[in-house]
């Protein structure tokens, strides 16, 4: 075989195994997206079954959990407004600088044209005619009329490098105006979505009193808290019997190796731990972390959003799907920023601290679980 043959052989060696590849790439890319929307139909199911559940709730929760979506909505929006006016902000301020930067390009360009109009003046036209006469070397001759030749030169360019500078101040002027009108816009949205807030949340306070009046008892305070831990626990082996009846080509590897080095997801003071006691013969499955509302949530490990809604006692709440049985849930939010099907990165921020669920103090519900069974985060956190 000679070297052109053994190189051609090489060539669609390369082109066989590139598009065995692709082939692969592309079907386990279908693959993927076939399972992604069986995981999201099975869910969309099993939310189903649970607002049915929820529709024999007593109406103060069902306005509860209206006003507390209404209130994640609106946050959402305002949070969205907000990132705006601080955008718009700060491309006004980069405007006022090119601005002031041009207005000083424009003074120079203003002094050089005049100190050479001046300079022209001065000598006039008669000194240059004088010149001319009465220069008898030809090669001085020249070199003159090449000098004056430049300075008509310098003075054009002047004046074309002014004129640029001047229309580039008036397009910086004019965006500057539209910048303007946008930033006003903006803020009288946050104005709008400032007060819609507070009349919802004002609104949740009045419904949150109403369900304390419902569960004033101590037995029906058990009762409420009982039902919420019942119906978290069916949501889960809901939702992990749906992943298990999925064969996902891209499985995930669980959070075993990473005991002890995993990030609290938000930043605050733990005012509920895990195995505290709620009430008589009931202790928490999780840790409550008291922060600010709206302050950030993050995921504490790389995974799959297989739950993101409002849900009786937990308020709005997103479950993480880790792999091999390995859960992490965020409760009590605010607003949710993911949606199920959604992959996740740690430390991407998924929802904001809020006191959804009816509780009375902004913080964050978190729990870690493996096979739907709860385990103390505290040992796996660092």
């Amino acid at each position: 075989m000679n070297n052109h043959s053994g190189l051609t052989a090489i060539i669609m060696m390369i082109s066989v195994l590139l598009s065995i590849s692709f082939s692969v790439f592309a079907n386990n890319s279908e693959q993927n997206q076939q399972q992604l929307e069986k995981l999201k139909k099975e869910i969309n199911n099993l939310q189903k079954n649970l607002k049915s559940k929820q529709k024999k709730q007593s109406q103060a929760i069902s306005n509860l959990k209206k006003a507390e979506t209404q209130i994640a909505t609106a946050s959402k929006i305002l949070r969205s407004t907000n990132r705006k006016l601080t955008q718009k902000e700060k491309d006004l301020r980069q405007l006022r600088t090119q601005q002031s930067s041009l207005n000083k390009t424009k003074q120079q360009q203003k002094a050089a044209l005049a100190s050479q109009i001046k300079s022209a003046f001065v000598n006039g036209r008669q000194e240059y005619l004088k010149l001319l006469l009465n220069q008898e070397d030809p090669e001085a001759l020249g070199r003159m009329l090449v000098y004056y030749d430049y300075l008509n030169k310098a003075r054009s360019e002047k004046v074309a490098k002014l004129q640029t500078t001047l229309h580039q101040l008036k397009n910086i002027d004019l965006n500057i105006q539209k910048e303007i009108q946008q930033l006003t816009l903006l803020k009288q949205d946050q104005e709008q979505e400032t007060e819609k807030l507070k009349k919802l949340k004002t609104q949740r306070q009045s419904l949150v009193n109403q369900l304390a009046q419902e569960i004033k008892s101590e037995t029906a305070k058990l009762n409420e808290l009982k039902n919420n831990a019942k119906e978290l626990q069916e949501l889960i082996d809901s939702v992990q019997q749906a992943i298990d009846s999925i064969d996902f080509t891209q499985p995930l590897e669980g959070l075993s190796a990473l005991k002890g080095k995993l990030h609290w997801p938000t930043r605050g003071k733990t005012i509920q731990s895990y195995g505290s006691r709620l009430a008589e013969g009931l202790r928490s499955n999780g840790v409550v972390i008291s922060n600010k509302e709206g302050a950030p949530v993050n995921a504490i490990h790389y995974g799959r959003v297989v739950y993101a809604d409002w849900l009786r006692g937990f308020g709005l709440l997103v479950i993480i799907d880790h792999g091999k049985g390995y859960m992490s849930l965020y409760g009590y939010n605010q607003a949710l920023y993911k949606q199920v099907g959604d992959w996740v990165e740690s430390g991407e921020a998924i929802a904001t601290v809020g006191q959804s669920g009816g509780k009375h103090e902004p913080g964050l519900y978190f729990e870690l679980r493996h096979q739907g069974k709860p385990f103390n985060p505290k040992r796996w956190v660092r």
